[in-house]
């Protein structure tokens, strides 16, 4: 338990602004708000660091960020304590701040046991062993202002009881000072790390999951009491309504040694399904985060995700009661459609920057896109466009063409073929209510925007970006830049014609917006014909270039697959389905897949599963699939189901994380989220139980079944990330 402040002392109650950053961006000087901070600043630089006694860690409020130099002791287990220190480092070749046992090549060089003096109810204990953790606990870029989590740990001699109080001193006073005091009670009922639950809650009769384990950095991990097994307490009476037995879940699949996640331990409370609040409590242990068993959990899922794109609107304001993070209407100025003039030579710039490396591109054999003068497909129109709608990016606020094709397949394909999504109309956001499906408004919001990006002769602009930039790192949406659309691509275009014809030919959008739907089919069909030009023109290989890495995994193959499937599903035209056999004649094919492991993923990932919908979400009958085809596209949803099965089976915390991915220790971008889409497309094919026990493991996942007891969905959660990848975000500076 982290320890409750010992001296009579208020802690500090003015919060710094909490930054956030997109993940693209260079450091910028940020402003110091508050003159605090910048004598702060200095007073680190200047190496007059030390603890104070007034910033003790609590568990009072486990959403804030401690400051530098806060401290708190927690008792983990009977006989393993935590110490922990919030420090910070300035820029090389400066040291971090204290307790800096590491050098430069990792190699670690602890206390001894001798430094720490234990008692329990002022009567000594021995320590046998002393461990050392040290990670980031905030590094944001702007303003700046790293803080890092350093742990010592110490095993005890003897058992500490519940109700016993514990200090920890360090005799030579090197470690810590008085008035500093690392004390602590253990509390039977303390908040503890060790256990993790889904923060939303669990509904009633689906899997419910919790995981117990913990990381002791250089000591390993935290040897987990089994026999004492686990227990559900009422939040509000206290009183025990289930207990279980906590079994092994060891991590399947890393190579080096030490194994991590070897002594994880899974506590399976499927089988109590009563409403209710709760927090799961082992003996010896303490207890978790509270949590929800409700119907109403993934509602609260639900409305969060929604509540994520509509903060991401571009073309909109943000504003109450949807948002407290308002804005004014952003980006609604046309954007100009560059020439050669010098007034866009930063366009040129950027071309030349990301297509310098065309010539390492198997898939290419046009010339360089690096001005807008080689592009192969000249703007017809001229001036500028209407650019406006959308969502901005994760990272910053530009609009990248083929992602927002993706984002409207997604939500068009789950309104169509989940089982009651299209019928959603209450996810809170502007549009609920109104009677129509709120996922397909937000798949329209895309595809209004996804529309206007039609260039005259059918082609698609690559992406809408600042002109004289490339990102807008400094500013807020509503004060964005003059902007600027690329030029065309036949990947982006392809990408473009798939997604308008599956919104276009939804049966659901159809009743709800005729017009507009129709509207997309045709720009769709437009599109195809400058695809199928300007093939004519250069042949398949010859019409591709790459401007950046968005749509290049096979340059515009996997995209031209997506379109014909999509104009097919849309239309039941035979010419089509021929184009899509040619340019995707095997599903199964090992060299469609990312890595030759990756199933469905992008162009040729849509592609599979927009023909095996095809008749299910109601675009065509039966009859006019090829049954050999339509099989092999199952085949691969359902192997790819039985994938993310396995890898999540083979994760101690039930995230589908590829065990390929083990190996190499390089996961990029990984959403668990991600992965549960994936197996909810095969639950369609074939609904077998562990496809829906992989949908709520990864789910619960992301909301703080993993190692860190922290949520990954922004808005939900005790814990919470602190690095938000959101452009707005970063330039708002926010206090919670």
């Amino acid at each position: 338990m982290i320890a409750k402040p010992v001296l009579n002392q208020a802690r500090p109650t003015a919060e710094r602004p909490c930054a956030h950053r997109g993940w693209k961006k260079k450091p910028s000087l940020g402003r110091f708000l508050f003159p605090g901070l910048f004598a702060f600043s200095l007073l680190i630089f200047c190496g007059a660091f030390q603890i104070s006694a007034q910033q003790l860690i609590t568990d009072v409020n486990p959403l804030a960020l401690p400051e530098i130099g806060s401290y708190g002791l927690r008792v983990l287990s009977p006989n393993v304590l935590e110490l922990t220190l919030i420090t910070t480092k300035q820029p090389d070749p400066a040291r971090v701040s204290a307790w800096d046992f590491v050098d430069g090549n990792f190699n670690a060089t602890l206390p001894p046991v001798s430094e720490f003096a234990v008692t329990v109810n002022n009567q000594m204990v021995s320590v046998t062993a002393v461990g050392f953790k040290r990670r980031v606990l905030s590094a944001p870029e702007k303003p700046g202002d790293l803080r890092i989590a350093s742990e010592i740990y110490l095993t005890l001699g003897a058992s500490i009881a519940d109700g016993q109080s514990v200090e920890v001193k360090n005799p030579s006073s090197t470690l810590w000072k008085d008035p500093v005091k690392y004390v602590a009670t253990k509390d039977a009922l303390r908040l503890s790390p060790v256990l993790h639950v889904s923060q939303l809650g669990y509904m009633p009769s689906y899997p419910k999951k919790a995981m117990v384990g913990y990381y002791l950095g250089s000591l390993g991990e935290l040897p987990i009491p089994t026999e004492v097994g686990f227990q559900l307490i009422d939040s509000q009476t206290g009183a025990t309504v289930y207990h279980g037995k906590l079994t092994l879940r060891a991590d399947v699949g890393f190579s080096y040694a030490p194994l991590p996640y070897q002594e994880v331990y899974q506590a399976d409370f499927t089988a109590f399904s009563t409403p209710g609040e709760y927090r799961l409590v082992v003996p010896g242990l303490g207890e978790s985060f509270p949590f929800r068993i409700d119907d109403g959990v993934t509602a609260g899922f639900a409305r969060t995700f929604a509540l994520g794109l509509f903060n991401q609107r571009c073309g909109s304001g943000n504003y109450l009661p949807f948002t407290r993070h308002t804005h004014d209407p952003c980006h609604i100025a046309p954007a100009q459609i560059p020439t050669m003039d010098a007034e866009f030579s930063e366009v040129q710039d950027v071309l030349r920057l990301v297509t310098g490396d065309y010539l390492d591109e198997t898939l290419q054999t046009a010339p360089s896109l690096e001005n807008v003068a080689a592009s192969l497909y000249p703007f017809v129109n001229h001036g500028t466009v209407d650019v406006s709608g959308g969502h901005h990016d994760a990272g910053d606020y530009s609009k990248y063409t083929i992602n927002s094709a993706g984002l409207t397949h997604f939500l068009v394909f789950a309104a169509d073929s989940f089982p009651g999504v299209g019928s959603l109309d209450n996810l809170g956001t502007p549009e609920s209510g109104d009677g129509k499906s709120d996922i397909l408004e937000e798949a329209k919001w895309e595809a209004d925007f996804l529309a206007k990006m039609q260039d005259a002769d059918g082609g698609f602009y690559f992406l809408v970006y600042p002109k004289d930039r490339r990102y807008e790192n400094n500013v807020l949406p509503d004060h964005g830049d003059p902007q600027v659309v690329f030029p065309k691509t036949t990947s982006v275009t392809a990408a473009a014609v798939a997604a308008l014809a599956e919104a276009g030919s939804s049966p659901l959008m159809k009743a709800q917006f005729p017009t507009e739907a129709a509207n997309y089919l045709r720009k769709a069909q437009l599109g195809w014909t400058f695809l199928m030009n300007a093939i004519a023109k250069y042949g398949k290989l010859g019409a591709y270039q790459k401007i950046t890495h968005y749509g290049n995994e096979w340059g515009h193959d996997d995209e031209l697959a997506w379109a014909a499937a999509a104009l097919y599903a849309a239309t039941g035209d035979a010419q089509y389905q021929s184009k899509l056999f040619e340019f995707f004649p095997d599903p199964n094919d090992v060299s469609t897949r990312r890595w030759t492991w990756w199933r469905l993923f992008e162009g040729y990932g849509c592609a599979v599963r927009t023909y095996a919908f095809a008749a299910r979400s109601g675009r065509l009958p039966a009859s006019k699939l090829d049954q050999s085809y339509l099989g092999k596209c199952e085949a691969e949803i359902i192997a790819t189901g039985d994938d993310h099965v396995r890898f999540s089976q083979e994760s101690a915390y039930g995230t589908s994380f590829p065990d390929t991915t083990k190996e190499y220790r390089s996961p990029g971008w990984y959403f668990s989220s991600e992965r549960a889409f994936d197996v909810t497309v095969a639950y369609q094919v074939t609904p077998r139980p562990e496809y829906l026990e992989t949908v709520m493991a990864n789910c619960n996942y992301e909301a703080g079944v993993n190692p860190l007891n922290m949520t990954y969905i922004t808005g939900i959660g005790f814990k919470r990330e602190r690095e938000i990848v959101s452009q707005y975000a970063w330039n708002d500076q926010r206090i919670l």
